[in-house]
């Protein structure tokens, strides 16, 4: 039964794209692929990019954006390869996750 499940799973297609999950899912798809070469893999930050853990649920939504859209500093635009609906959905699930240790 268990090899059963395991071989649905292997579609990576979630099953209720409209459950608010998925779109959490995406965002951390979306972080994944873009965010952690500069930011960390957990979004922790590093010597080239602040914590995202620690900004991301405190810089205002649309300064987020606008950052990632039109870049700021050092960092580029994203604009040419992600969405304002997929910069959303790293918003919301920077949102949920828990807030770092002091």
């Amino acid at each position: 039964m268990i090899f059963l499940f395991l071989v649905g799973c292997e579609t990576k297609k979630i099953p209720l794209e409209s459950h608010p999950g998925a779109r959490l899912y995406h965002g951390k798809v979306r972080v994944d692929v873009r965010c952690y070469r500069c930011h960390g893999h957990a979004g922790e930050g590093s010597s080239r990019a602040p914590s995202l853990v620690k900004e991301g649920k405190t810089i205002p939504h649309a300064l987020f954006l606008k950052t990632v859209m039109e870049g700021r500093n050092q960092m580029p635009s994203f604009a040419s390869v992600l969405s304002e609906t997929e910069v959303t959905s790293i918003i919301d699930w920077l949102e949920h996750l828990p807030s770092p240790a002091k």
